[in-house]
């Protein structure tokens, strides 16, 4: 239901945009090769959801006294990621997207003490577990420009592709060492209504709201090469 509300939400931005954009879309000019990065905020839900899936199965499997264990971790929801989109004519863009969504670190762990002969507590050793999550997707893209001028342009952006994710669990008691890793690769997309694109030359800035495995919000810096004029 949040995922249905916010895409209404950005829908309704950006048909409120277009229905007072100038009455005159015109562009002598575009350039052909269009380089970007980002970085963003994101929605990591689903991905917590596998992560704490995933935490307990592991503990259950390998750590029988869990409850002796203790620690955690959390899923920061960042995601970097990158462009390249080649200018098909003056409104549309074809390429791709490649991004990492943040890294996770959940840890657990547990300090052993047993009594000597003097009932004395001595420390026999610590055990310790530690499960990271990394995930990086990959995405052909396709982007309108709706409205354009030398300062300011506002377009929509879709993209579809694929996600791999890795949850690796790490443990180690008394020498003993135990690798678990899983991997998966899950269906990625992006859906993007409004971005805002702005600055003079072929260095530019942009903003962009969205929703998908490229983030709800991001910022970032581009750089547009090759300039190709049109006969009007």
């Amino acid at each position: 239901m949040k995922r249905i509300i916010l895409l209404t939400l950005l829908c309704q931005i950006a048909a409120i945009a277009s229905a007072i954009r100038p009455l005159k879309y015109h562009r002598e000019n575009y350039r052909l090769h269009d380089f970007g990065i980002a970085i963003g905020a994101y929605l990591p839900k689903a991905m917590e959801n596998d992560l704490d899936g995933f935490v307990m199965q592991m503990r259950m499997r390998y750590l029988l006294d869990k409850d002796d264990y203790y620690g955690g971790g959390g899923v920061p929801g960042m995601t970097i990621n990158g462009y390249y989109l080649y200018s098909l004519n003056d409104r549309i863009s074809v390429g791709a997207t490649i991004g990492w969504n943040g890294m996770s670190k959940y840890e657990l762990e547990r300090y052993d003490f047993y009594k000597n002969s003097d009932n004395v507590w001595k420390f026999k050793g610590q055990a310790q577990a530690k499960i990271n999550a990394r995930a990086f997707h990959l995405m052909p893209t396709v982007r309108y420009t709706w409205f354009y001028n030398s300062a300011l342009s506002l377009y929509s952006k879709g993209s579809i592709g694929v996600y791999y994710r890795y949850m690796g669990f790490d443990y180690s008691e008394h020498g003993q060492m135990i690798h678990a890793p899983q991997e998966d690769i899950l269906l990625a997309y992006q859906v993007t209504p409004l971005g805002i694109d702005f600055s003079d030359g072929p260095v530019r800035y942009f903003m962009e709201l969205g929703y998908g495995a490229a983030g709800i919000f991001k910022i970032g810096i581009s750089c547009r090469l090759h300039r190709k004029w049109q006969n009007k």
